[in-house]
């Protein structure tokens, strides 16, 4: 193990040398970027980089699960690269030599940067998982903080991040745009923590109540930049984003005022918002497209949809984005209660090919989802799933993988963690499945009757009305298996 690493520095500082000696010995008289590394335990044989400004490019790896890749005339600025199923940020600039290397079985946890333009990389990665740990911590005990104490928890953490990042800077020579992207990673998380806290206490009907707020608690929104171009791609920025028009378009809407009323009328509402403070066409189509999917995702019925999908058209530019919610909308009026739930070809434990309406055996199957990228999920999954099948035996709990192209890792992942083969699938076709049976939430249960009639397309497994819905579900359908009987 230790060669093995040894070996892979080696080969680091070797390219590093080879990067450097080319042209110039200076980075910043290159007129070309090199991104490169290796990939531990590969999904597949390439990953996707891409900048959101018509940059994508497929690189391939090598025989040794390796990749170099040449950029000319770069854009400077935040690029993703994908490995599927996951992705991450990396800040490319004119000059760099970046080499990176991660294992997939801890995707964010391992991956490390070496090489010229390392150090900006690194400190991104690390923010990355420390506000991972600290907006568990957020969740979990600080919303329940009065708001002076909450502010001031916030503050310490603030200036502890600002000591890290003002180490950075006086260590290495960072350009303008790096200390802006770096600073504004943390920054805007700060920021957006003071959103989701003034969100959570006071939400709808209590803004009334917010006389307790220190005065300074919001005074960061006078310095926000809605367009900026530099950050577009930065996760922090469109988080707080997406929670500063939630919030404001709770506390500026008048009901009363609207053509819409409740719930569509504050949607149409925070769609304008964007529409008339954000120009930069990037932001406004992703908050945009966010918003409508996330109601779509919610709504009850088509007609609330349509309107809402109507005025989403008429303010978004972007028609990939515009093509992909119509998609969205016809595949959730069709998985709607009493519909038949569109039928789908799995792939069993066997390497069989059967339909998804053979499974349906039992009065009620509850159909959930995974995958392999989110192993504390899928573990807590079945343990749920096994528990729920004691409690109600009437009711058949069906596993589905959603993985693309993984079937060998996904039959090895199964038969190491010993679950019943015989509940266990995989979808043929993952992406189209996923679409038609709108799989856009890991927690996701459908439940259908043994008709392939659905009960329900929204339940999710980790819900605490989930076990009450079920104990609903199996008295109704024991009343209608008693009149059934009766009627004879």
């Amino acid at each position: 193990m230790h060669l093995h690493i040894s070996r892979y520095f080696i080969t680091i500082a070797l390219l590093s040398f080879c990067f450097c000696s080319c042209e110039s010995s200076h980075k910043n008289d290159r007129t070309y970027t090199y991104f490169g590394g290796e990939i531990v335990n590969p999904n597949s044989n390439y990953i996707i980089l891409s900048n959101g400004d018509g940059y994508n490019d497929t690189i391939r790896l090598d025989k040794k699960n390796r990749f170099i890749h040449k950029i000319e005339n770069l854009k400077e600025g935040l690029y993703t690269f994908r490995h599927k199923p996951e992705n991450q940020i990396v800040l490319l600039e004119k000059g760099d030599s970046i080499l990176m290397r991660l294992n997939t079985l801890e995707f964010d946890e391992s991956l490390v940067f070496t090489g010229d333009g390392a150090e900006k990389n690194n400190f991104l990665a690390d923010l990355f998982l420390q506000n991972e740990i600290e907006r568990e911590r957020l969740q979990r005990t600080e919303l329940g903080f009065s708001p002076a104490y909450f502010q001031k928890n916030q503050d310490s953490l603030l200036k502890m991040k600002l000591k890290a990042f003002e180490k950075l800077t006086s260590k290495h020579e960072l350009s303008s745009l790096a200390k802006k992207l770096t600073k504004a990673s943390f920054v805007f998380d700060y920021y957006t923590r003071h959103e989701l806290y003034f969100h959570t206490r006071y939400g709808i009907g209590r803004l009334d109540k917010t006389e307790d707020l220190p005065k300074s608690f919001l005074d960061y929104r006078n310095d926000i930049n809605f367009n900026d171009d530099e950050l577009k791609k930065l996760y922090s920025y469109n988080r707080y984003l997406n929670y500063y028009f939630t919030n404001s378009s709770l506390a500026n809407y008048n009901d009363a005022s609207s053509m819409y009323k409740g719930k569509i009328g504050s949607i149409v509402y925070k769609l304008n918002l964007i529409d008339s403070l954000i120009k930069q066409p990037y932001i406004k189509n992703n908050l945009l497209r966010r918003v409508t999917i996330n109601f779509l995702l919610d709504s009850k019925n088509n007609s609330d949809s349509d309107i809402v999908l109507k005025h989403y058209l008429s303010v978004s530019s972007n028609k990939k984005s515009q093509r992909e919610l119509q998609k969205l909308a016809r595949a959730i009026s069709k998985i709607r209660p009493n519909n038949k739930i569109p039928d789908q070809e799995l792939i069993t434990s066997k390497g069989e090919i059967i339909q998804l309406s053979s499974l349906f055996n039992k009065p009620i199957t509850a159909l959930y989802f995974w995958s392999m990228d989110r192993k504390e999920h899928y573990i807590k999954a079945h343990q749920k799933a096994s528990y729920l099948s004691t409690v109600y035996p009437e009711i058949d709990f069906i596993a589905v993988n959603t993985d693309d192209e993984q079937t060998k890792n996904w039959l090895k992942t199964i038969k190491r963690h010993h679950y019943n083969l015989n509940r266990e699938y995989e979808f043929k076709y993952p992406k189209c499945s996923s679409k038609e049976l709108v799989i856009y939430n890991n927690n996701k249960v459908i439940l259908v009757d043994q008709n392939g009639q659905i009960i329900n397309s929204k339940a999710n497994l980790f819900s605490s009305v989930f076990e009450k819905q079920l104990m609903q579900y199996t008295e109704l359908v024991t009343l209608e298996s008693k009149k059934s009987y009766s009627s004879r």
